[in-house]
């Protein structure tokens, strides 16, 4: 339907991927009768606060045209924000942005978090470091059996997740409903986490999203040597399987970006969020 408009918008861009998603909410604007723009915006159930969106803009318009198009946009989103009671917009896209956020960059939008999703050899990240022998190691198989400690996981997991997302705020949700989202595609044998005297020490949930891929999760630890214990003891349990490894790392969790400055993983793109407080 817009496929004129974004004829030369890469298929990975976000425009592209939401308006596939969400056509219901796809919106599209004209100068004269020619589309110019388009926007689509979808709710986040985890954070609701925000109304998430992306946005478009022809790049042939020129600079009046560019705002009167975009402030149109914006408008309308901020209309849909406010009628769902939420005090901010949110969207993202990778780097460098297109025409519509790098406007929007100079008119209220805060850049909040970078996103990467690197890989590299799995091998290439097995270091020789001593290991803690007072800490138990146990993995989601075992910690099943533990409905307390499984409960604890939960906890500080989400507490670690509220911190690092103080920008959008989290939703109030039941601790049931994280332990789904967190547990659900865990690997059941690999090395999960960390513990000493009933008290989760660390955390490092993982995750097979290709084959022969590990992917790192989310991640914790009350001192970040014994995140590099557990992660360690995790990768020397993955290389009998597994020949790649990956991660998504975001720039507000200090412990996910040590992780990725720690490891010499591939270059990748960069994805960016951008924020604008609406009061």
């Amino acid at each position: 339907m817009y496929g004129s408009l974004l004829a030369n918008v890469s298929p990975d861009r976000k425009i592209k991927e939401t308006i596939e998603q969400f056509p219901q909410n796809t919106q599209a604007y004209y100068l004269g009768n020619k589309p110019v723009g388009l926007m689509t915006c979808w709710q986040n159930a985890f954070h609701p606060y925000s109304l998430n969106f992306a946005g478009y803009l022809a790049p042939r318009l020129t600079s009046v045209e560019q705002m009167q198009v975009y402030e149109q946009i914006l408008t309308d989103l901020t209309a849909k924000a406010q009628k769902n009671h939420q005090n901010a917009l949110i969207t993202y896209d990778y780097a460098p942005q297109l025409l519509f956020n790098a406007i929007g960059q100079k008119n209220g939008f805060k850049l909040i978090r970078t996103t990467v999703e690197p890989q590299m050899p799995l091998k290439r990240a097995l270091k020789n470091i001593l290991i803690d022998t007072d800490l138990q190691l146990v993995t989601l198989h075992e910690i099943k059996k533990d409905s307390v400690m499984m409960n604890k996981l939960a906890q500080v997991s989400f507490s670690d997740y509220q911190k690092n997302h103080l920008a959008n705020p989290v939703a109030k949700i039941p601790l049931s409903e994280w332990s789904k989202t967190i547990f659900t595609d865990q690997l059941e044998h690999a090395p999960l986490a960390l513990i000493a005297a009933g008290q989760i020490k660390a955390y490092c949930f993982s995750f097979e999203d290709a084959s022969q891929e590990l992917t790192l999760g989310w991640m914790g630890a009350v001192k970040p040597n014994l995140l590099d214990q557990l992660q360690q003891q995790l990768l020397n349990w993955a290389q009998a399987k597994y020949q790649t490894l990956s991660g998504e790392f975001d720039s507000t969790d200090p412990l996910a970006t040590r992780t990725y400055r720690k490891y010499a993983f591939n270059l990748c793109p960069v994805y960016e969020t951008y924020l604008k407080e609406l009061f």
